[in-house]
C-alpha cells in the first residue's frame, strides 16, 4: 500500500538537530487488515454478567461453541439470539449486534498521547475479535470512585477517570482507562503500582442503565532513577546523547525518560538505509531498592539498497527529470530523505508543475533491498501530496 506523504512546517528544532541537523519525515501507511475465518469473541456493554459467566452460559446455549466463532452471519446470529434471550429473561428488551472486528481491537492511540510518547509507552493493543454489544439501549458509566493508599496517587487516579462519568460503557474502554491510570502513576514515579477497576451491578435509570465503577489503587513505593545511558549507535559514535535528556540519576523515575529521542533515532537511521533498525529502551526495575535503570540501545541491522525504481503516469521527459531530482539510483543506499527532498524539488520544477505523487517502498529483508514505486498525478493544490 502506498504511503501518504503530508509535508508540514515545524517551528521548533528537531531533537537530533542539536547534534547533526537532522530532517524529519512523517508518513502514514494505509492498510486493510485481513482476518481468519474464525475469531475470538468479546463483549462490550453486557454488564449483567461477568465475562466468565457470560461465556459459560453461552456455551450451554449454543451447541459446539468454543472460544472462537466463525465469521459468518449464521454463527454470529446464534450468539446474538442467545444473548437476546438471556437479556429478556432479566426483563431487558434490546437488540444485540456483532461488530467484526471489535472497535477495541482497532482503537487508535489518541493524538494527544502520541505527541510525547516513547516507543515503549503505548497503550495496550487489543487483538481482533468479534464484539457483541447491546445497542438502542444505553449503558452508561455512573459514579466513579477512587480508593488509593497514597494521596498523590489518589489525585492522579481521580484526574484520569472522573471525567468518564456519564459516558457510554465499553469493556475495552475500561482496559484503556486502567492503562491511563497506570501510565499517569508511572509518570509520578510509582512503578510498583497495582490498579483494579471493579464494576458494580447495573441500575436502571429511566430508559437507560448506569454502571458505577470503583477504581482501587495500591501505589507502592516511589521509584527513582538508578542510572540512565543513551547509545546512539554507529551513526552517532562519540556523541553523548544523555546531554539531551532532562532526567538524571537520583531523579524521580518516569515511563518515558528518553522522550522523542528513540523515534527520532529510528527515523534518522531509516533515512540512511537502515530499514530494519531497532531501538531498545526497556527499563530494568529493582523492586527491592525501588529504582529503575534505563539504557537506550540502537541495533542498526543491515543497510538497505535501492533494487528497482518504478515511476508511473509521467511522460518520458518528466520521468527522466524525476530520476535526476530523486538523486537515488538503483544500487544506491536507500534513503527515505530522498523522497522528502523530491517533494520540495518538484514544486520548483516547471516540467512537474502541479504534480503530486504517492510512494510505495517494498522492503525485502532477505536481500536487504527496497523496490520503490512513485506514482504521479495532477493535484489542484500543489501544497499537498496525497494517495492516488
Amino acid at each position: 500500500m502506498p504511503f501518504v506523504f503530508s509535508p508540514y512546517r515545524n517551528s521548533g528544532k528537531l531533537l537530533l538537530s542539536v547534534i547533526l541537523g537532522v530532517g524529519n519525515l512523517v508518513h502514514g501507511q494505509e492498510s486493510k487488515p485481513t482476518y481468519p475465518t474464525h475469531l475470538p469473541y468479546s463483549f462490550s456493554n453486557l454488564v449483567w454478567w461477568s465475562d466468565a459467566d457470560l461465556r459459560a452460559e453461552l456455551k450451554k446455549r449454543v451447541p459446539g461453541l468454543g472460544d472462537e466463532v466463525a465469521t459468518t452471519a449464521a454463527a454470529e446470529g446464534r450468539i446474538r439470539n442467545a444473548i437476546t434471550a438471556m437479556l429478556r429473561e432479566k426483563g431487558i428488551v434490546g437488540e444485540v449486534q456483532s461488530i467484526e472486528p471489535s472497535p477495541s481491537a482497532l482503537r487508535p492511540t489518541p493524538p494527544e498521547l502520541l505527541a510525547n510518547m516513547a516507543e515503549e509507552d503505548g497503550p495496550p493493543q487489543g487483538k481482533p475479535a468479534i464484539e457483541f454489544e447491546l445497542f438502542r439501549t444505553q449503558v452508561l458509566i455512573g459514579k466513579v470512585s477512587v480508593e488509593a493508599n497514597d494521596q498523590t496517587a489518589q489525585q492522579v487516579a481521580e484526574g484520569e477517570v472522573k471525567s468518564s462519568e456519564g459516558h457510554l460503557f465499553n469493556q475495552g474502554g475500561q482496559t484503556f482507562s486502567k492503562w491511563t491510570v497506570e501510565r499517569a502513576l508511572k509518570r509520578q514515579g510509582f512503578f510498583g503500582e497495582q490498579v483494579f477497576i471493579r464494576r458494580m451491578a447495573p441500575r436502571k435509570d429511566g430508559d437507560r442503565y448506569l454502571v458505577d465503577l470503583q477504581v482501587i489503587v495500591d501505589a507502592g513505593p516511589l521509584y527513582h532513577v538508578a542510572s540512565i545511558t543513551a547509545d546512539g549507535g554507529p551513526l552517532f559514535a562519540g556523541n553523548d546523547l544523555t546531554r539531551l535528556l532532562s532526567v538524571r540519576a537520583g531523579d524521580r523515575a518516569g515511563p518515558a525518560p528518553f522522550g522523542r529521542i528513540g523515534p527520532e533515532l529510528r527515523a534518522y537511521y531509516e533515512q540512511n538505509g537502515f530499514a530494519a533498525v531497532q531501538i531498545k529502551t526497556n527499563p530494568v526495575v529493582d523492586a527491592e531498592h525501588a529504582t529503575v535503570s534505563y539504557a537506550l540501545q540502537v541495533i542498526p541491522g543491515p543497510i538497505f539498497h535501492l533494487r528497482t525504481l518504478t515511476i508511473s503516469k509521467l511522460n518520458p521527459q518528466q520521468e527522466t527529470r524525476v530520476r535526476e531530482l530523486l538523486g537515488m539510483k538503483q544500487g544506491d543506499v536507500y534513503r527515505d530523505r530522498a523522497i522528502t527532498d523530491l517533494y520540495h524539488k518538484i514544486s520548483a520544477e516547471p516540467l512537474l508543475n502541479g504534480y503530486s505523487f504517492s510512494f510505495s517502498p517494498k522492503r525485502d529483508i532477505n536481500s536487504e533491498s527496497v523496490d520503490l514505486s512513485l506514482s504521479f498525478f495532477k493535484n489542484d493544490d500543489p501544497g499537498k501530496v496525497t494517495v492516488q
